[in-house]
């Protein structure tokens, strides 16, 4: 009898036993025991809690040893905890009120479910008792009526169960729909999104609470909504039947049981709601470092900083493992105590308190057959009573521990909320009532008094006050750093204005109605080309749609209009992998056309177009009758403005007007007093008198150029028709699911001697132990009937001690195999991940991944999440399969002794065809996973990319628009779930039916025929006692059985559920195998035979330039690039510039010919030197401090190797000064020492990329380039944001470090340092190699 969950340890321990006070003692010092242990964990875990902090880190510990101090530091624990409860009230107030009539219908049906449910629960429980005692009776006509309607009661109560499964799902996506809206509510307005991450600071990765933390909390409260329902229900019907047969003291002593029981466990229960908020934040910090890589991949590779990058994974890895091993050992210990308490022992007490009626009461059996049977009819179905209560009443005792883990998910949740409405609030319209500072309406621009200060609270500007009319130009100008692009950040909104007076068109956050922002990192939208023009407007907000021929006269504004041949008009591309940097601006510019503002503010906006073009951008735009404000370090540009504007770092700041030629404001003056100000007002002035020499010279990049004649050395051969192109990559053929499961069992089976094999084989053992707990279970549930029928009490009240100590004992089994399970699922976790990145972090397979293969690979989301899920499924399958195969083997043989083989013929024969049945009725779930899990990776990917380029969507004020598109793709997910729920909710039906309560019918059928066949005086009291105990052991054995079996038969579906996940992780891992091995290397151009590595050469040997999607750039380059002989690289936007450097790195395969290169980076170890060095056109600012982003990609210990070898020293100490000293030197040279006092020092850490300006990031990049000096430096557009002089001065010093450069770049000024000219002509494949001569 489950209900009393007694165990028959052994004869010796029945004998030791049988003293009533014995068992008393045993049981007191059991409960004393658990409690103590209780105690003392929650002690210990609540000091190590607290020293998590808060979840956004702003929380930490008071190490004071104080009593007053320890006691201030309870008191925060405790209003921490009342907090997170309030956020969790917040929300489900939200979901109530927000819920919609649906939501209503859904809540009504799931309350009618759950009372049909129990209805029918009831029912069976009766119809089960009069089975077994008209299988007692033998009366085959009453068993046979029993058994239809016991089939039927089976058929309705899967299809109840599934119903509530189905509808459960469905409040959950609604759930998931009314918060999702609720935070892109107040997320996307006035530029919310780009405050929380870059100005803000309080919440960070919010993609990760959007994206992560909602669906998990909407799953886990629709659950608990579930779960207290039935229980609420369950309490309600089953104390009215315990009422109508027995005293209402025992409800009484239950319930007074559980409530204290509760108390406890409250009381001794970790912070799980503490625990849970800081591992989402560090799964968080954990994927934001994938998605980082997945954003800067080709800087990256071109870096070489996989070791970094990897080190920064890893370390973050391992505190996420760390705390999730804190959490899996606190779910352990509370899971014993809880268990024990509630559900074994739990058990015991309530069947002691109403077992009375049985031996005294109305129920005690009579003399008679019928009697007999009656009571034992009435024992099984008063018995299941008991239990479901004591079941719901427990279910509602451990809601609080539900409540404290869902209050972790409500907090994060409610602080995204709080602050993102905090942030959304238009200030301007604050500041308009009765504030000094704030921003009023007009047809012009003006800054009144305005003061620049950076969120880190530096002062870039003073009091600037400038009036820029309709029709004047104004050009901006100023070292790197000065301010240029934040005094827009300010008149745009996105930072606020501390003080002064803003006049502009159109007040509000956005600057794209009267004044459209070009910004200096062009951004495109995922969609089509026509959606890239009419940015950020959709389709319905054109106030005239934009016609074909109107796009194709945009795009040949700025020679793009080869785009419409090259890609369908409604295809959706991601236009950022697609086009070249120079593209991707002259693109926004197309757009700038298409808005036509009368004010365009152009940051820089055309730093990778020719200065040709650029002229013509300027030409355009004036004849447009739009005022330009344009930001540049061009002095050819000034030709096209009226005012300049100039700005010296410092806070300083003039204003020339060049039509009047004079200085008609200044701002400060040069203050002299700290050396690192006066070396920026130096440079300062140098980009003045460069921009004033200029005048209206618009002749100045033909003039530069005149100087120098070129002479063709080589060119591209003629096209002879023959030539085949080889697939680049080669098309890797995906493997079969049976072989992926090979591939993934032979990474994750363990050995016996390592943790997973001791892991798994403490589960086996485990199993074992209560597969022989349930034999003795069964065993003892027949004892029990017997006892109760031979009305020997004593005998009975013994049994009561056994069953204390199985409660102990099952108590701590359970939880350890869920524990267990749970480790076993994070050392797999560990293990796959560790494999993946082996091979993901080396020879740039990251890169290939992202960038060469056929198909769309989100490896970030496959090794987060997707890979989180695949483990935890798979340790539950894996130790799911442990528990049936030994109840099949155990009860199996019990059975034959019982049965004998037409029993066991009747099992098997079951479980074949139920298995063959429900493989025919499955639905492809492992495509279906697939599927959810690709399209929830695509959500989340949405954000991330808005939170890498939000200052470009805030300027365009395409806020609306990325909402647009995001909650495009999340709809997309939310009906494809709900398809998913629905075909999970038909076939759960059949599911459950099948294989957990058609079982009990034949269970029905073979106790009938055991008791037809029983021989012997069946009027004797003793066989009577023999048959009900035989009945009772048969029903449990032959019922574990089928249990076994229909648990092998739901492993079907969850296999399929499953291999949805093990296709999308190992199709990652074919692609960075075929990454890893050198097959698209050797395929193409026999590598390892023809291509070689040169200390002191680069040559290209009738090398093929062909981009992954097979187009000619470069037709058999040839070119030897010497020693002190630099090269540069030049030609149009998209003719393949950047990627001949891509397959120098070797980023790209080699089509045909043959490339002899230097080493790359310290491939021959530290004190080797370096051989190529690579900076990249897109800067890459790592992890780290200050020191860290110009020892890139080294450590700093292999960075104080280095200056060791090269500059002598000894010592640790000697090492770290002295590289400090190379470094401060290095950034004089590249006129950053400023750095330094600024932003504190060099072990400052920052968000850099936010920090710095996009000039300051070029000049680190070539920092780098100087700190490794290599042989090479391979040079892409990387200094294009960076004043004329400054550019000079790097190459010049470039130049005298003996370092040879390869160049990409459109600037004529960078002529003078190079010696030979590859022109890539029209990107068609021809190409002029030239050699310069002044």
């Amino acid at each position: 009898m489950p209900s009393l969950q007694a165990l028959q340890l052994t004869g010796r321990g029945r004998n030791f036993l049988a003293s009533r006070r014995r068992s008393l003692l045993i049981a007191s010092g059991v409960l004393v025991a658990g409690g103590t242990l209780a105690y003392l964990q929650s002690r210990f875990s609540s000091k190590r809690v607290g020293s998590f902090g808060h979840c956004n880190g702003s929380g930490t510990l008071n190490e004071d040893p104080e009593n007053d101090s320890a006691n201030r530091n309870v008191s925060k624990g405790k209003r921490r905890k009342k907090n997170a409860l309030r956020s969790l009230q917040v929300l489900t107030a939200i979901l109530l009120a927000q819920i919609g009539r649906k939501g209503a219908c859904n809540l009504f049906g799931l309350v009618l479910i759950v009372v049909l449910r129990t209805a029918v629960s009831n029912r069976l429980a009766k119809v089960q008792g009069f089975l077994f005692r008209a299988a007692f009776l033998r009366r085959v006509p009453s068993f046979l009526r029993l058994i239809i309607e016991n089939v039927l009661l089976c058929f309705l109560l899967s299809s109840f169960h599934s119903t509530s499964k189905f509808i459960t799902g469905t409040l959950s996506l609604r759930f998931k729909k009314i918060l999702t809206k609720l935070v892109h509510t107040h997320y996307f307005e006035n530029m919310a999104y780009y405050k929380l991450s870059h100005v803000d600071g309080r919440v960070t990765n919010p993609e990760q609470r959007i994206a992560s933390d909602i669906p998990r909390f909407c799953n886990e409260l629709s659950e608990l909504v579930q779960d207290d329902l039935s229980a609420v229900t369950d309490g309600l019907l089953y104390t009215w039947r315990l009422c109508s047969y027995a005293s209402p003291k025992y409800v009484f002593w239950i319930l007074a049981y559980v409530l204290g029981a509760g108390t406890m466990i409250r009381n001794f229960s970790p912070a799980f709601g503490e625990l849970m908020s800081k591992e989402q934040q560090l799964e968080g910090e954990y994927r934001q470092l994938h998605s980082r890589l997945r954003s800067h991949a080709e800087s990256i590779a071109f870096y070489g900083g996989e070791a970094r990058e990897e080190f920064y994974i890893q370390q973050k890895f391992k505190n996420l493992v760390r705390h999730m091993g804190i959490v899996l050992h606190d779910h352990w210990w509370f899971g014993m105590i809880q268990d024990f308490l509630l559900k074994y022992l739990g058990a015991t007490v309530a069947v002691i308190l109403i077992i009375e009626p049985f031996f005294s009461g109305s129920l005690r059996p009579d003399s008679s057959t019928l009697g007999r049977a009656e009571m034992l009819s009435n024992l099984r179905y008063h018995t299941s009573v008991i239990i479901s209560l004591f079941q719901s009443l427990g279910t509602l005792s451990i809601s609080s521990r539900r409540l404290n883990r869902l209050s972790g998910y409500a907090d994060r949740i409610h602080e995204l909320v709080v602050i993102s409405r905090e942030l959304s609030l238009d200030n301007s319209s604050l500041q308009r009532n009765g504030s000094k500072n704030c921003v009023s309406e007009a047809n012009y621009i003006e800054f009144s008094g305005v003061k620049v200060v950076t969120p880190t609270n530096n002062v870039l500007v003073e009091d600037l006050t400038l009036k820029i009319e309709p029709g004047s130009n104004l050009l901006i100008t100023g070292p790197n750093g000065s301010g240029k692009s934040s005094l827009f950040r300010v008149l745009g909104g996105l930072w606020p204005l501390v003080s002064g007076h803003i006049v502009k068109p159109g007040v509000g956050s956005d600057l794209n109605k009267e004044i459209f922002y070009v910004p200096q990192r062009p951004y495109t939208a995922v969609g089509t080309l026509r959606d890239q023009l009419i940015y950020p407007l959709t389709a319905n907000q054109e106030v005239e749609p934009l016609t074909h021929s109107e796009v194709q006269e945009l795009l040949k504004n700025v020679d793009l209009e080869y785009l419409l041949d090259r890609y369908p008009p409604e295809q959706e591309v991601n236009w950022g992998d697609e086009l070249s940097l120079g593209e991707q601006q002259r693109l926004g510019m197309a757009r700038l056309f298409y808005h036509k503002p009368k004010f365009a503010i152009l940051d820089e906006c055309t730093s990778a177009v020719t200065t040709d073009m650029e002229e013509r951008f300027c030409s355009k735009v004036r004849a447009m009758g739009t005022s330009c404000i344009t930001i540049s370090h061009r002095p050819a540009l000034v030709a096209f403005h009226d005012v300049v504007l100039s700005l010296d770092g410092e806070g300083g700041w003039s204003v020339h007007d060049k039509r009047n030629e004079q200085a008609i404001a200044d701002g400060s003056e040069f203050n002299t007093t700290r050396p690192s100000e006066t070396k920026r007002q130096g440079d300062a002035l140098t980009v003045q008198r460069a921009f004033a020499t200029k005048k209206k010279d618009s002749v100045f990049s033909k003039s530069k150029s005149e100087l120098y004649l070129s002479e063709v050395l080589a060119s591209s051969p003629a096209l002879d028709g023959t030539t085949s192109l080889p697939s680049i990559p080669p098309q890797v053929p995906p493997r079969i699911l049976p072989l992926r499961v090979a591939a993934m069992f032979k990474i994750l089976v363990p050995t016996v001697f390592d943790k997973q094999g001791a892991q798994l084989l403490a589960v086996a053992m485990l199993v074992i132990s209560r597969t022989w707990v349930s034999d003795r279970i069964a065993s003892l549930n027949g004892t029990t009937v017997k006892l109760v029928l031979q009305q020997d009490k004593e005998s009975f009240i013994r049994l009561i001690g056994v069953s204390i100590l199985q409660s102990a004992a099952s108590s701590f089994i359970a939880p350890s195999i869920r524990h267990l399970t749970a480790r076993l699922a994070l050392g797999w976790r560990i293990c796959l991940t560790q494999h993946l990145l082996k091979y993901y972090l080396k020879k740039n397979a990251f890169y290939k991944a992202f960038h060469l293969s056929s198909k769309s690979i989100d490896a970030d989301q496959r090794l987060t999440h997707d890979l989180e899920k695949l483990t935890t499924d798979l340790s539950g399958l894996v130790t799911g399969m442990v528990k049936p195969t030994v109840d099949i083997l155990w009860f199996t043989w019990r059975m034959r002794l019982l049965t004998g083989h037409r029993g066991v013929a009747i099992l098997y024969a079951y479980m074949l065809l139920g298995l063959g049945f429900l493989r025919n009725v499955a639905p492809d779930f492992g495509d279906l996973m697939s599927q959810e899990q690709q399209l929830d990776g695509t959500f989340r990917y949405m954000h991330e990319r808005l939170r890498t380029h939000a200052e470009s969507v805030a300027f365009f004020g395409g806020g609306a628009r990325e909402r647009v598109m995001i909650e495009m793709k999340f709809q997309k997910l939310l009906d494809h779930s709900m398809l998913l729920i629905k075909k999970k909710w038909l076939y759960g039906i059949l599911d459950d039916f099948v294989t957990k309560q058609l079982p009990h019918n034949v269970t029905w059928g073979l106790s009938l025929l055991y008791a037809l066949e029983l021989k012997g005086d069946r009027s004797l009291t003793s066989t009577q006692g023999e048959l009900a105990h035989a009945l009772r052991f048969l029903a449990s054995v032959v019922s574990q059985s089928f249990l076994a079996f229909g648990d092998i038969l739901e492993l079907n579906r969850k296999f399929l559920e499953l291999s949805g996940g093990i296709n999308r992780i190992f199709e990652l891992e074919e692609i960075l195998d075929a990454a890893q091995s050198d097959d698209l290397v050797a395929a193409s151009a026999a590598w390892e035979k023809d291509n070689d590595c040169h200390e002191d050469i680069i040559s290209f040997s009738n090398v093929d330039i062909v981009t992954p999607a097979q187009k000619m750039l470069a037709r058999r380059l040839t070119c030897d690039i010497e020693p002190r002989k630099s090269l540069l690289v030049t030609g149009p936007n998209g003719s393949g510039k950047s990627s001949v450097f891509r397959v120098l790195r070797g980023l790209w395969p080699i089509a045909r010919g043959r490339l002899i290169r230097p080493y790359q980076l310290y491939s021959k170890g530290i004190g080797s030197g370096c051989g190529v060095f690579y900076v990249p056109q897109r800067p890459y600012t790592c992890l780290g401090n200050l020191r860290d982003q110009i020892i890139y990609p080294l450590s700093q210990e292999e960075a104080e190797l280095k200056v060791l070898a090269t500059h002598g020293g000894q010592g640790a100490n000697d090492a770290t000064n002295l590289l400090d000293s190379v470094l401060k030197n290095i950034l004089e040279n590249v006129r950053l020492i400023y750095l330094l006092e600024r932003e504190g020092g060099w072990s400052t850490t920052n968000n850099w990329e936010d920090v710095l300006s996009l000039g300051e990031q070029q000049r680190l990049g070539m920092a780098r380039l100087f700190f490794h000096r290599p042989k090479f430096g391979i040079l892409d557009e990387c200094t294009n944001a960076t004043s004329v002089d400054v550019e000079e001065q790097l190459y010049q010093l470039a130049t005298d470090l003996g370092i040879t450069v390869v160049t990409s770049s459109q600037r004529p000024a960078l002529i003078p340092f190079h010696r030979l000219e590859l022109r890539l002509i029209d990107g068609e494949g021809n190409w002029e190699l030239r050699s310069i001569m002044q």
